[in-house]
């Protein structure tokens, strides 16, 4: 057979770049400038928040700082190609997760230290300061491997690597050496930074003369650190004890190092050892990060006014509705959920829906002129014309109240095995509610960087969770769930689900008071609870709180708040 003639059409344009992991995830993304740099740092900043609690907000290097809690990210690599390419974007995320991560381990703290009891002399303080840089990228980068921001930092970390070697002065020197240690540390074979092999876009990068010369027997020396910081410093529970145990490890680390590096060449920015030469090229490179840094600077502006708002502060509003207005603390909404699996009880669920349809109000909808059903008598006179004298009932169940859930997400509820059994219990109860009730609600509470966070988790038909964590201020929480849900004509129920009491803010009578005056039904579900927090649930809520130790008592539980509506 002849082959077929190739076709003159274009059937798709390759995209330099566009391949990458971020393409499967960021779809929002704009060909204007300041658009795509905000839309951009939305992205990252959603990535720092998984990455733990105190990592500050991310912004573009020359923007307005806030204070020390910023991470300030250098947006270089992505200027002048707009959408970002997919591969770019990796690469910022890789940048941003390793800078989150070194900010929630106190990367800082352990700099302070290990300088304060060191107290290295000067000649060597540069390369101190660079070795320790250098250990804190093994074990943040290790963390990362853990999950799937470890495929992020690794392509950061190469790009790193690969910019370093274009500055390196001739070998031997500390960064180089540092630096190729870095990446056996952290790669995904184990035994890497034993057997040290070389990757082939690695082997283009140094000389394997020098390689075997200089640096086989220091990555010996510092390879024996790697375990510790691999395994034995992440089983450390607490963060000051993980912070000691890492800067024990690198003085001792270093007090063996030194004699092996003492006269090499930190790298270009080492005073002490490079020539005066080298300052045109280090005036060069402080031009370049001026100029991106006016970019920025230009578009500040613009790009805060393409971001999104700062989470709704509803502190105000809690306030203008409390008498103990100095026990109040800040709460605020948050956007930031992660896809919830599917943990609906089937059974438990239509037992709930049964209980609901009992409960609601049922009204009668006819489809008449049909060709097939139940006989309309008063449309037999088109028997014999166009045959259409049936029609279909339907019932339509409509429930007459408003229902909240809220949910308690707080550190007491961080168990993995309790928050599943919590996921399962809302999920099946929203589930059921919202079959006859398409207004009903569901939220969910925890604290972050001292702020009640108010979060919905049910949004566009799709489940989302959030991550249980912090304090619990159940007052301001059920206040400010209120005041977030829209005042409709009918009656609201207001269903809590906790584990425990209200350890902070204003205090939970605060609220009962609120929706009392509000004609607001209030029902606490306590899930979980031990005799102790049971018994102080009772000293909060009164007659307002009812325990589900087993899911089958929920039901009858239900029934009784949608038939009992002076709940109050």
């Amino acid at each position: 057979m002849p082959s077929t003639p190739a076709s003159p059409v274009i059937e798709r344009f390759e995209i330099p770049g566009a391949e990458g992991h971020s393409e499967f995830w960021r779809r929002d993304r704009s060909p204007i400038e300041p658009l795509e740099l905000a839309k951009l740092l939305r992205a990252l900043r959603k990535v720092a928040a998984f990455v733990g609690r105190n990592t500050g907000d991310i912004i573009w290097s020359g923007m307005a700082e806030d204070g020390s809690g910023t991470i300030a990210i250098d947006p270089s690599p992505v200027l002048g190609c707009y959408p970002v390419p997919a591969a770019l974007t990796d690469l910022m995320v890789g940048i941003t997760a390793h800078e989150a991560t070194l900010r929630t381990e106190w990367s800082a703290r352990v700099h302070e230290l290990a300088h304060a009891r060191l107290e290295p002399p000067p000649q060597y303080e540069y390369k101190f300061r660079l070795f320790v840089d250098l250990c804190e990228a093994v074990y943040v980068d290790n963390l990362a491997n853990r999950n799937v921001l470890g495929r992020y930092t690794e392509i950061a970390r190469r790009w790193r690597v690969e910019n370093n070697a274009r500055k390196l002065l001739s070998p031997p020197t500390l960064s180089e050496l540092l630096h190729l240690w870095w990446v056996f540390a952290t790669n995904g074979d184990a035994e890497r930074y034993r057997t040290r092999w070389l990757d082939p876009w690695l082997e283009g990068l140094l000389d394997r003369a020098a390689f075997d010369k200089f640096y086989r027997e220091p990555l010996e020396q510092l390879a024996t650190l790697v375990p510790a910081l691999r395994e034995q410093c992440p089983a450390i529970p607490g963060i000051a004890e993980r912070v000691e145990f890492r800067v024990e490890r690198y003085l001792a680390l270093w007090k063996t190092l030194l004699p092996r590096v003492r006269f090499w060449i930190g790298d270009s920015g080492d005073r002490f050892m490079v020539p005066a030469e080298c300052d045109d090229d280090a005036a060069t490179e402080d031009a370049e990060r001026k100029a991106v840094k006016a970019t920025i600077v230009s578009y500040a502006k613009l790009i805060e006014r393409a971001l999104p708002a700062k989470n709704r502060d509803l502190t105000g509003q809690v306030l203008d509705n409390v008498m103990n207005a100095e026990g109040v603390v800040r709460i605020e909404g948050s956007d930031i959920l992660m896809p919830a699996q599917n943990l609906v009880d089937a059974v438990l669920r239509r037992k709930l829906e049964r209980v609901v349809r009992s409960a609601a109000q049922r009204t009668a909808a006819f489809n008449r002129g049909l060709t097939s059903g139940k006989i309309h008598s008063r449309r037999l006179y088109r028997a014999h014309t166009t045959g259409t004298v049936f029609q279909e009932k339907k019932n339509e169940f409509d429930l007459r109240n408003d229902v909240v859930l809220l949910v308690d997400a707080t550190g007491s509820m961080a168990d993995p095995a309790k928050w599943n059994q919590a996921e399962t219990l809302f999920q099946t109860l929203f589930m059921a509610i919202h079959a006859y009730a398409k207004n009903a609600r569901l939220f969910a509470y925890n604290e972050a960087r001292g702020a009640c966070r108010i979060s919905e988790l049910f949004r566009g038909g799709r489940m989302h969770t959030v991550l249980p964590q912090g304090k619990t201020a159940s007052g301001e929480a059920i206040i400010a769930t209120v005041l977030a849900s829209p005042s409709r004509a009918r009656r609201r129920i207001v269903v809590h689900i906790t584990d425990g009491a209200s350890n902070w803010g204003c205090g939970v009578a605060e609220a009962i008071a609120f929706c009392r005056r509000r004609n607001i039904g209030l029902l606490t579900l306590g899930m979980g609870c031990s005799p102790a927090a049971k018994q102080s649930l009772r000293d909060e809520y009164g007659k307002l709180v009812q325990f589900v130790d087993d899911p089958g008592e929920l039901p009858p539980l239900l029934a009784s708040l949608l038939n009992y509506d002076a709940r109050h």
